[in-house]
Protein backbone atom coordinates (compact mmCIF):
# COMPACT_ATOMS: atom_id res chain seq x y z
CA UNK A 1 0.00 0.00 0.00
CA UNK A 2 2.33 2.67 0.90
CA UNK A 3 4.43 1.27 -2.33
CA UNK A 4 1.18 2.75 -4.34
CA UNK A 5 1.03 5.97 -2.45
CA UNK A 6 4.73 6.54 -3.32
CA UNK A 7 4.33 6.00 -7.15
CA UNK A 8 1.23 7.99 -7.09
CA UNK A 9 2.79 11.20 -5.67
CA UNK A 10 5.94 10.55 -7.63
CA UNK A 11 3.68 10.24 -10.92
CA UNK A 12 1.30 13.18 -10.29
CA UNK A 13 4.61 15.40 -9.03
CA UNK A 14 6.64 14.85 -12.59
CA UNK A 15 3.68 14.86 -14.80
CA UNK A 16 3.22 18.92 -13.81
CA UNK A 17 6.07 18.99 -12.00
CA UNK A 18 6.87 22.97 -13.34
CA UNK A 19 2.86 23.43 -12.39
CA UNK A 20 3.17 22.17 -8.51
CA UNK A 21 6.45 24.34 -8.74
CA UNK A 22 4.52 27.64 -9.38
CA UNK A 23 2.65 27.82 -5.48
CA UNK A 24 6.37 28.00 -3.98
CA UNK A 25 7.20 30.61 -6.45
CA UNK A 26 4.26 32.91 -6.10
CA UNK A 27 3.94 32.00 -2.16
CA UNK A 28 8.19 33.17 -2.07
CA UNK A 29 7.20 36.62 -4.37
CA UNK A 30 4.33 37.52 -2.11
CA UNK A 31 6.30 37.30 0.82
CA UNK A 32 8.83 39.53 -0.77
CA UNK A 33 6.23 41.78 -1.48
CA UNK A 34 5.13 41.72 1.93
CA UNK A 35 8.33 42.00 3.39
CA UNK A 36 9.24 45.00 0.85
CA UNK A 37 6.09 46.73 1.75
CA UNK A 38 6.36 46.30 5.62
CA UNK A 39 6.54 50.27 7.25
CA UNK A 40 9.57 50.69 8.75
CA UNK A 41 9.96 50.23 12.52
CA UNK A 42 11.31 52.34 14.87
CA UNK A 43 12.73 51.30 18.77
CA UNK A 44 13.29 53.22 21.96
CA UNK A 45 14.50 51.87 25.19
CA UNK A 46 15.39 53.19 28.62
CA UNK A 47 16.89 51.11 31.30
CA UNK A 48 15.59 51.11 34.84
CA UNK A 49 17.89 50.41 38.19
CA UNK A 50 16.32 48.85 40.96
CA UNK A 51 18.34 48.69 44.59
CA UNK A 52 16.96 46.53 46.83
CA UNK A 53 18.36 48.14 49.45
CA UNK A 54 19.59 51.60 50.12
CA UNK A 55 20.82 53.94 53.11
CA UNK A 56 17.52 55.29 54.02
CA UNK A 57 15.85 52.47 53.52
CA UNK A 58 17.53 50.64 56.29
CA UNK A 59 17.56 53.75 58.64
CA UNK A 60 13.67 53.39 58.34
CA UNK A 61 13.22 49.74 57.52
CA UNK A 62 11.23 50.31 54.27
CA UNK A 63 12.86 48.00 51.76
CA UNK A 64 11.66 46.90 48.17
CA UNK A 65 9.50 43.81 48.17
CA UNK A 66 11.09 40.65 46.76
CA UNK A 67 12.04 37.37 47.17
CA UNK A 68 15.38 35.32 47.73
CA UNK A 69 14.45 33.23 44.50
CA UNK A 70 13.07 36.15 42.43
CA UNK A 71 15.79 39.10 41.56
CA UNK A 72 14.60 42.89 41.82
CA UNK A 73 14.36 43.05 38.30
CA UNK A 74 12.41 40.36 37.53
CA UNK A 75 9.93 41.47 40.40
CA UNK A 76 9.84 44.72 39.06
CA UNK A 77 9.20 43.49 35.71
CA UNK A 78 6.72 40.73 36.66
CA UNK A 79 4.64 44.06 38.66
CA UNK A 80 4.80 46.72 35.39
CA UNK A 81 2.91 43.95 33.47
CA UNK A 82 0.37 44.06 35.85
CA UNK A 83 0.08 47.58 36.11
CA UNK A 84 -0.12 47.91 32.04
CA UNK A 85 -3.36 45.76 32.28
CA UNK A 86 -4.94 48.05 34.12
CA UNK A 87 -7.27 50.37 32.63
CA UNK A 88 -5.73 53.37 35.21
CA UNK A 89 -2.25 52.75 34.70
CA UNK A 90 -1.97 52.66 30.73
CA UNK A 91 -4.27 56.03 30.62
CA UNK A 92 -1.72 57.40 32.83
CA UNK A 93 1.09 56.29 30.69
CA UNK A 94 -1.17 57.42 27.30
CA UNK A 95 -1.90 60.44 28.70
CA UNK A 96 1.74 62.15 28.62
CA UNK A 97 2.12 61.32 25.08
CA UNK A 98 0.29 62.30 21.58
CA UNK A 99 -1.62 58.55 21.88
CA UNK A 100 -3.40 60.85 23.80
CA UNK A 101 -5.56 62.58 20.66
CA UNK A 102 -7.14 59.00 19.92
CA UNK A 103 -8.58 58.72 23.26
CA UNK A 104 -11.42 61.73 22.49
CA UNK A 105 -13.10 59.52 19.29
CA UNK A 106 -15.45 57.19 21.53
CA UNK A 107 -14.88 53.90 22.89
CA UNK A 108 -13.96 52.03 19.95
CA UNK A 109 -10.80 54.61 19.31
CA UNK A 110 -9.74 53.91 23.12
CA UNK A 111 -10.15 50.84 22.81
CA UNK A 112 -7.65 50.66 19.74
CA UNK A 113 -5.47 53.08 21.59
CA UNK A 114 -4.87 51.07 24.49
CA UNK A 115 -4.47 47.65 22.82
CA UNK A 116 -1.85 49.28 20.45
CA UNK A 117 0.05 51.20 23.45
CA UNK A 118 0.08 47.48 24.86
CA UNK A 119 1.59 45.71 21.99
CA UNK A 120 4.56 48.61 21.21
CA UNK A 121 5.65 47.97 24.91
CA UNK A 122 7.55 45.37 25.67
CA UNK A 123 10.04 44.81 29.35
CA UNK A 124 13.01 42.47 30.08
CA UNK A 125 14.98 41.72 33.08
CA UNK A 126 18.43 42.19 31.95
CA UNK A 127 20.45 41.32 35.34
CA UNK A 128 19.13 41.38 39.24
CA UNK A 129 18.96 44.87 39.04
CA UNK A 130 18.47 45.95 35.61
CA UNK A 131 15.06 46.52 33.46
CA UNK A 132 15.22 47.45 29.80
CA UNK A 133 11.55 49.03 28.91
CA UNK A 134 11.55 49.36 24.71
CA UNK A 135 8.79 50.05 22.61
CA UNK A 136 8.74 49.45 18.91
CA UNK A 137 6.62 51.22 16.34
CA UNK A 138 6.20 52.93 13.12
CA UNK A 139 6.32 56.66 14.59
CA UNK A 140 10.00 57.32 16.18
CA UNK A 141 8.13 60.27 18.58
CA UNK A 142 5.29 58.01 20.17
CA UNK A 143 7.61 54.70 21.03
CA UNK A 144 10.11 57.72 22.62
CA UNK A 145 7.32 59.01 24.65
CA UNK A 146 5.82 55.58 25.75
CA UNK A 147 9.08 54.37 26.80
CA UNK A 148 9.23 57.95 28.74
CA UNK A 149 6.03 58.07 30.22
CA UNK A 150 6.01 54.01 31.45
CA UNK A 151 8.98 54.76 33.27
CA UNK A 152 7.76 58.12 34.88
CA UNK A 153 4.31 56.44 35.29
CA UNK A 154 5.84 53.67 37.29
CA UNK A 155 7.94 55.58 39.70
CA UNK A 156 5.33 58.37 40.29
CA UNK A 157 2.72 54.96 41.19
CA UNK A 158 5.17 53.37 43.47
CA UNK A 159 5.28 57.33 45.44
CA UNK A 160 1.73 57.34 45.19
CA UNK A 161 1.49 54.13 46.73
CA UNK A 162 3.39 55.28 49.59
CA UNK A 163 1.68 57.99 50.37
CA UNK A 164 -1.76 56.65 50.15
CA UNK A 165 -0.22 53.97 53.31
CA UNK A 166 0.92 56.89 55.05
CA UNK A 167 -2.12 58.90 54.60
CA UNK A 168 -4.46 56.24 55.45
CA UNK A 169 -2.04 55.72 58.71
CA UNK A 170 -2.00 59.38 59.45
CA UNK A 171 -5.74 59.36 59.13
CA UNK A 172 -6.33 56.26 60.95
CA UNK A 173 -4.56 57.71 64.23
CA UNK A 174 -5.51 61.53 64.09
CA UNK A 175 -8.95 60.17 64.23
CA UNK A 176 -8.24 58.11 67.36
CA UNK A 177 -6.78 60.75 68.87
CA UNK A 178 -9.64 63.05 69.70
CA UNK A 179 -11.58 60.64 71.33
CA UNK A 180 -8.26 59.22 73.45
CA UNK A 181 -7.66 63.09 74.37
CA UNK A 182 -11.21 62.91 75.85
CA UNK A 183 -10.03 59.77 77.50
CA UNK A 184 -7.34 61.72 79.55
CA UNK A 185 -9.15 64.88 80.35
CA UNK A 186 -12.05 62.51 81.88
CA UNK A 187 -9.84 60.75 83.65
CA UNK A 188 -8.45 63.55 84.90
CA UNK A 189 -11.15 65.26 85.95
CA UNK A 190 -12.19 62.34 87.51
CA UNK A 191 -8.98 62.63 89.68
CA UNK A 192 -9.00 66.51 90.57
CA UNK A 193 -12.94 66.00 91.17
CA UNK A 194 -12.04 63.15 94.22
CA UNK A 195 -8.74 64.94 95.45
CA UNK A 196 -11.44 68.15 96.04
CA UNK A 197 -13.88 65.94 97.58
CA UNK A 198 -11.16 64.07 99.78
CA UNK A 199 -8.32 66.46 100.97
CA UNK A 200 -5.45 64.48 102.31
CA UNK A 201 -5.64 64.08 105.84
CA UNK A 202 -3.74 66.61 108.08
CA UNK A 203 -2.50 63.69 110.30
CA UNK A 204 -2.14 60.08 109.72
CA UNK A 205 -2.98 58.35 106.16
CA UNK A 206 -6.45 58.12 104.17
CA UNK A 207 -8.46 55.35 104.83
CA UNK A 208 -8.18 52.24 102.85
CA UNK A 209 -11.04 52.53 100.86
CA UNK A 210 -10.28 56.62 100.04
CA UNK A 211 -6.73 55.32 98.91
CA UNK A 212 -8.16 52.19 97.01
CA UNK A 213 -10.36 54.74 95.28
CA UNK A 214 -7.13 57.12 94.67
CA UNK A 215 -4.96 54.48 93.24
CA UNK A 216 -7.76 53.50 90.88
CA UNK A 217 -8.35 57.10 89.50
CA UNK A 218 -4.21 57.47 89.30
CA UNK A 219 -4.44 54.25 87.24
CA UNK A 220 -7.18 55.09 85.16
CA UNK A 221 -4.91 58.69 84.08
CA UNK A 222 -2.29 56.99 83.01
CA UNK A 223 -3.56 54.19 81.35
CA UNK A 224 -5.39 56.93 79.17
CA UNK A 225 -1.95 58.90 79.24
CA UNK A 226 -0.15 55.67 77.68
CA UNK A 227 -2.67 55.22 75.20
CA UNK A 228 -2.79 58.77 73.77
CA UNK A 229 1.28 59.19 73.84
CA UNK A 230 1.17 55.85 71.45
CA UNK A 231 -1.25 57.24 68.85
CA UNK A 232 0.79 59.91 69.03
CA UNK A 233 3.75 58.09 68.45
CA UNK A 234 2.23 56.13 65.37
CA UNK A 235 0.61 59.12 63.78
CA UNK A 236 4.45 60.84 63.73
CA UNK A 237 5.75 57.31 62.11
CA UNK A 238 3.53 58.22 59.54
CA UNK A 239 4.32 61.55 59.00
CA UNK A 240 7.62 60.63 58.61
CA UNK A 241 7.06 57.74 56.06
CA UNK A 242 5.30 60.33 54.29
CA UNK A 243 7.82 62.08 53.97
CA UNK A 244 11.01 59.57 53.27
CA UNK A 245 8.27 57.85 50.66
CA UNK A 246 9.85 59.83 47.87
CA UNK A 247 13.67 59.53 48.69
CA UNK A 248 13.04 55.35 49.59
CA UNK A 249 11.66 55.26 45.77
CA UNK A 250 13.50 57.63 44.48
CA UNK A 251 16.46 55.90 45.65
CA UNK A 252 15.59 52.52 45.04
CA UNK A 253 14.35 52.60 41.20
CA UNK A 254 16.60 55.39 39.22
CA UNK A 255 16.75 55.68 35.23
CA UNK A 256 20.29 55.05 34.44
CA UNK A 257 19.35 55.35 30.83
CA UNK A 258 17.20 57.69 29.49
CA UNK A 259 15.78 56.73 26.28
CA UNK A 260 16.14 58.80 23.31
CA UNK A 261 14.71 59.61 19.87
CA UNK A 262 15.42 57.31 17.19
CA UNK A 263 16.63 58.18 13.92
CA UNK A 264 17.29 55.88 11.89
CA UNK A 265 14.55 52.44 11.14
CA UNK A 266 15.65 48.78 12.16
CA UNK A 267 15.71 46.71 10.25
CA UNK A 268 15.52 43.13 11.92
CA UNK A 269 16.92 40.24 10.02
CA UNK A 270 15.21 37.63 12.28
CA UNK A 271 12.00 39.45 11.42
CA UNK A 272 12.38 39.42 7.79
CA UNK A 273 14.15 35.82 7.85
CA UNK A 274 10.50 34.71 9.93
CA UNK A 275 8.01 36.00 7.36
CA UNK A 276 10.00 34.51 4.05
CA UNK A 277 9.82 31.44 5.88
CA UNK A 278 6.29 31.75 6.95
CA UNK A 279 5.53 32.00 3.10
CA UNK A 280 7.98 29.45 1.87
CA UNK A 281 5.77 27.02 4.13
CA UNK A 282 2.72 28.13 2.78
CA UNK A 283 3.74 27.65 -0.81
CA UNK A 284 5.35 23.97 -0.05
CA UNK A 285 2.48 23.23 1.74
CA UNK A 286 0.19 24.35 -0.67
CA UNK A 287 2.40 22.42 -3.18
CA UNK A 288 2.35 18.94 -1.55
CA UNK A 289 -1.31 19.72 -0.79
CA UNK A 290 -2.09 19.72 -4.78
CA UNK A 291 0.76 16.78 -5.42
CA UNK A 292 -1.79 14.81 -3.06
CA UNK A 293 -5.56 16.01 -4.62
CA UNK A 294 -4.32 15.18 -8.05
CA UNK A 295 -2.77 11.76 -7.08
CA UNK A 296 -5.97 11.07 -5.07
CA UNK A 297 -8.30 12.34 -7.95
CA UNK A 298 -6.74 10.30 -10.37
CA UNK A 299 -8.26 7.59 -10.85
CA UNK A 300 -6.20 5.74 -14.34
CA UNK A 301 -4.22 3.04 -14.01
CA UNK A 302 -0.63 3.55 -14.41
CA UNK A 303 1.62 0.92 -12.98
CA UNK A 304 1.44 -2.80 -13.20
CA UNK A 305 0.55 -2.70 -9.26
CA UNK A 306 -2.57 -0.81 -9.50
CA UNK A 307 -3.70 -3.83 -12.15
CA UNK A 308 -3.21 -6.22 -9.50
CA UNK A 309 -4.11 -4.09 -6.48
CA UNK A 310 -7.18 -2.18 -8.10
CA UNK A 311 -8.97 -5.43 -10.35
CA UNK A 312 -7.40 -8.28 -8.61
CA UNK A 313 -6.02 -9.26 -12.03
CA UNK A 314 -2.91 -10.54 -13.15
CA UNK A 315 -0.59 -8.17 -15.54
CA UNK A 316 -0.46 -10.43 -18.57
CA UNK A 317 1.81 -7.46 -20.62
CA UNK A 318 2.50 -4.28 -21.17
CA UNK A 319 2.84 -1.75 -24.17
CA UNK A 320 6.69 -0.43 -24.33
CA UNK A 321 6.32 3.56 -25.46
CA UNK A 322 7.36 3.57 -29.12
CA UNK A 323 9.90 5.99 -30.02
CA UNK A 324 10.32 7.48 -33.92
CA UNK A 325 14.08 7.79 -35.06
CA UNK A 326 14.10 9.61 -38.33
CA UNK A 327 16.70 7.44 -40.21
CA UNK A 328 19.84 9.83 -42.67
CA UNK A 329 19.61 8.99 -46.15
CA UNK A 330 23.21 7.40 -47.46
CA UNK A 331 24.96 10.23 -49.56
CA UNK A 332 25.45 8.32 -51.79
CA UNK A 333 22.06 7.43 -52.50
CA UNK A 334 19.34 10.24 -54.11
CA UNK A 335 15.74 10.64 -53.46
CA UNK A 336 14.02 9.60 -56.24
CA UNK A 337 12.26 12.07 -58.13
CA UNK A 338 8.55 11.50 -58.81
CA UNK A 339 7.87 11.93 -62.81
CA UNK A 340 5.28 14.03 -64.38
CA UNK A 341 2.79 11.42 -64.01
CA UNK A 342 3.06 10.72 -60.15
CA UNK A 343 0.21 11.38 -58.16
CA UNK A 344 1.42 13.28 -55.02
CA UNK A 345 0.39 10.58 -52.94
CA UNK A 346 2.83 8.57 -54.93
CA UNK A 347 5.21 11.02 -54.38
CA UNK A 348 4.61 11.01 -50.30
CA UNK A 349 4.64 7.32 -50.09
CA UNK A 350 8.24 7.48 -51.68
CA UNK A 351 9.35 10.15 -48.81
CA UNK A 352 7.59 8.47 -46.15
CA UNK A 353 9.49 5.01 -46.76
CA UNK A 354 12.38 6.73 -44.62
CA UNK A 355 10.36 6.92 -41.43
CA UNK A 356 10.68 2.86 -40.08
CA UNK A 357 9.31 2.89 -36.43
CA UNK A 358 11.19 1.49 -33.91
CA UNK A 359 9.46 -0.56 -30.93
Amino acid sequence: MVRIVLLRLLESYFRHRWLYVLPIVIAVGAGAVFVSSTPPEYSASGRLYVSQQNLLADLTSSNTGGSWWVSAAQSTVTEINELLGTQAFIRTVIQKTDLEQGMSGGPDAVDETISYARSILSLQAAGDKLVDISATGDDPTIVYQIVVSTMDAYVQWKINNGYQESIAARTFFDNLMKPYQDDVDQARSDLITFLNAHPSPVRGDRPPAEQLELDRLQASVQRAEDRLNSARDNEESARLSQVQSESVTKQTYMVIDQPQVPQEAKVSTKTIATNMIIFLVVGVFLSVAGIAGGALIDRSLRFPIDVRHGLSLPVLAMVPVAQFIVLPAPAEQALPTPTLGATSAEAGKSESSLLQPQI
